[in-house]
């Protein structure tokens, strides 16, 4: 079963921010050890932004990408609209068709 991580937020939850960038990057390490890993995670909204190097765990994300075969897609307008298109530090940028085409294809698309 091929599966889809939708990531909107650079944090998870949203009553406490600083907790929230907390468990993101708890998240992200954790996937590292899980044994089934998703076919792609969607980077929206400012999810984006954790493709960034000032990220705690973009060092994760590119293991991920590089040695788990995980594909990160970073939606383009995000990336326009908080002009960092040029500066994540991993990831594909993306259009909404493609990102549509993803989520259509998975088993179960997980939203973060």
């Amino acid at each position: 079963m091929s599966f889809t991580y939708f990531i909107s937020s650079d944090t998870i939850g949203q009553q406490d921010p600083e907790l929230g960038k907390r468990l993101m990057h708890s998240f992200f390490l954790k996937l590292l050890e899980a044994a089934e890993k998703p076919s792609h995670i969607l980077f929206l909204e400012k999810g984006v932004q954790l493709l960034l190097p000032e990220f705690s765990a973009v060092d994760a994300l590119k293991i991920l990408a590089e040695e788990s075969g995980v594909t990160l897609l970073a939606c383009v307008t995000c990336l326009d609209y908080y002009g960092i298109k040029d500066k994540i530090e991993v990831g594909e940028v993306s259009t909404m068709p493609e990102i549509i085409a993803v989520m259509h294809k998975s088993d179960k698309v997980i939203h973060i």
